[in-house]
């Protein structure tokens, strides 16, 4: 699968990050994993950790176009982990060819 766009939001107290890809039969897969955000026990209270989890999630979406991919991962977000996707921020991947 060709990445297209990096995927990096907020869903309540998720942090998601992962790839709007393209696969081979022309379809556009969204995917992301959800990482639990926790207080730390030092003594910054406003600082918060993304941590794996057993609570957090694989988030999977798919679509003909990549505007349908992104509107069914947002979905999916939301129901699998209960909360509103509160900033969702889709990142266009950019490569670099060189010519011989």
């Amino acid at each position: 699968m060709r990445v297209v766009e990096r995927i990096t939001g907020t869903a309540g107290r998720y942090v998601l990050t992962g790839a709007l890809c393209r696969d081979d039969s022309g379809r556009y897969v969204a995917q992301a994993t959800a990482f639990l955000l926790t207080a730390t026990s030092s003594g910054r209270p406003l600082r918060s950790v993304a941590t794996a989890s057993a609570s957090g999630a694989a988030l999977h979406a798919v679509g003909a176009t990549a505007s349908e991919a992104r509107m069914r991962f947002g979905v999916v977000a939301k129901e699998q982990l209960a909360a509103g996707v509160t900033n969702l921020v889709w990142h266009p991947t950019i490569f670099l060819a060189v010519a011989r």
